[in-house]
């Protein structure tokens, strides 16, 4: 457990380093099992310690839901409804201004076309709702990444680092459209 603790603290510190979240922003989630460990509501990601870390059942519910990241409910849907292992949430800049006009977002840059291929954009569906954990949920099915309008990516991976880089090679593709 300690060691995707130290994964989730790890790409926080990454989507910090590289204006891929602010300071009160995203969450990161890693399922073990039955279990899952998700970011504490309200912390700085890029400083995360082991203690903003908590542990929740993927089945039932938990007094320590309270203290969740507030997309909580987004990440179980995922979880619930695919077999992903970790999903990453954070807001890139450039990936939400493209959101604004763009329905889908095509990189066009070699490592973005070859990784990512074609992006999803999602209705603004209202923050940590049940609407927009089963839209995003539904898309994560065949896909990595969702973009939800005018909000944020979820990126899911084997582990949080995967999730991470997905996003970005988001932006710096984002960062490329918009040039």
């Amino acid at each position: 457990m300690l060691y995707y603790k130290l994964k989730i603290i790890k790409a926080g510190q990454l989507l910090y380093k590289e204006g891929l979240v602010d300071a009160r922003a995203g969450n990161i989630s890693v399922r073990l099992d039955g279990r899952v460990l998700i970011t504490r509501t309200g912390r700085h990601v890029g400083e995360l310690s082991l203690e903003d870390i908590i542990e929740l059942p993927l089945y039932g519910e938990s007094v320590l839901e309270k203290r969740a990241s507030s997309e909580w409910v987004v990440h179980r849907e995922i979880y619930l409804q695919t077999s992903h292992r970790a999903v990453v949430h954070a807001h890139p800049p450039k990936a939400v201004i493209l959101s604004m006009s763009l329905d889908r977002i095509e990189p066009i840059d070699s490592e973005g076309k070859a990784l990512l291929s074609s992006i999803k954009v999602l209705p603004d569906y209202p923050s940590g709702s049940l609407e927009l954990a089963r839209a995003v949920s539904e898309e994560l099915k065949n896909s990595k990444l969702v973009v939800v309008r005018g909000h944020g990516v979820f990126s899911v991976g084997n582990d949080p680092l995967e999730g991470y880089s997905l996003i970005s090679v988001l932006e710096r593709s984002c960062h490329i459209l918009l040039s």
